[in-house]
């Protein structure tokens, strides 16, 4: 009796209230990628900057690079792994003053031609925020309140109604920063991991996930069609990709309704080491509306659907 009555007690309890942010600043999405207003070197220009949770450095369009004299000769070359089937070798820059609403740091970004990420006739994108910087918040993308907001390490609540903690814990190098979160797919509930990316306009399977939904790319499975622009990203190199309605998808207390995902074997799944089994690149088309939290470190990580009304 007395162990039947605890979960009734516990749930009694209120929630943690959450503190206030160290820093919050206005969130808007540019071509479907969350977006901030910053400054570099003191001047006044704002630049657009996508906050990327799966970028793992700071990048910087070749041409705010040149515009502000960020050049370093003695750089070495990064290389650099995205969604195109060429990676690249990126130059770094010299270290620099950056402003993020209240947030003042010095960065060292890499240099990359970011042209191509910028919405036909809207505002230009002139960098990406990497894991180098969100890494040392816990981190709060609310695409509900259009905000992005920062809290020191380790003092925003993750409740485990919503939150999870790194589906892949023995992670290293690189892979630090990245959230990782498991997955369920479809109808049947095929089991998957997930890699939180933000920077992602759309949700992406990699081709065991297909297959374990029992999906086919060969164009005999009339519920996938070809995408003809494949799935490209920094390196301008297009990989093949299908587009497929995926029925549901679910995680720790979160699920979502049918959206369009696409089905690409993207060099990073390699990359990750979720070449061969199936995984996912969850995109910011299924977090509109809602709100996601990675702690510092991406230790945990909760996802929050917008409330039903």
């Amino acid at each position: 009796m007395r162990l039947a009555l605890l979960p009734l007690l516990l749930t009694a309890l209120p929630a943690l209230a959450e503190p206030p942010a160290l820093h919050s600043l206005p969130m808007t999405m540019q071509a479907s990628h969350p977006t901030v207003l910053g400054t570099l070197d003191g001047r006044d220009e704002p630049l657009h900057l996508v906050v990327d949770s799966a970028a793992s450095a700071t990048l910087l369009d070749a041409a705010v690079v040149q515009r502000f004299g960020l050049q370093d000769a003695n750089a070495r070359e990064h290389d650099a792994q995205g969604a195109s089937a060429g990676g690249l070798a990126l130059r770094s820059t010299r270290r620099v003053a950056m402003a993020l609403g209240s947030l003042q740091l010095q960065v060292t970004a890499l240099q990359a031609e970011l042209a191509g990420l910028s919405p036909t006739g809207g505002a230009p994108l002139h960098g990406i925020i990497g894991q180098d910087i969100t890494a040392a918040f816990d981190t709060r993308w609310d695409f509900a309140q259009s905000r992005l907001l920062l809290w020191p390490a380790r003092s925003l609540p993750t409740p485990d109604a919503f939150c999870q903690d790194n589906a892949l814990p023995d992670r290293s190098g690189v892979l630090k920063g990245f959230g990782f979160v498991t997955l369920r797919l479809g109808d049947d509930g095929v089991d998957a991991i997930a890699v939180v990316d933000t920077g992602a306009a759309q949700t992406i399977l990699n081709n065991a996930a297909a297959s374990a939904l029992g999906l086919r790319t060969d164009g005999r499975d009339a519920r996938v069609r070809a995408r003809s622009k494949g799935s490209e990203g920094l390196g301008g190199k297009p990989t093949p990709t299908w587009l497929y309605t995926l029925p549901a998808l679910a995680s720790a207390g979160w699920q979502h309704p049918a959206v369009e995902v696409r089905i690409s074997q993207l060099p990073v799944f390699r990359a990750i080491g979720l070449d061969q089994r199936p995984a996912v690149i969850l995109g910011a088309d299924v977090m509109q509306g809602g709100q996601v939290d990675i702690s510092a470190g991406a230790e945990r990580i909760c996802l929050r659907r917008p409330p039903q009304g």
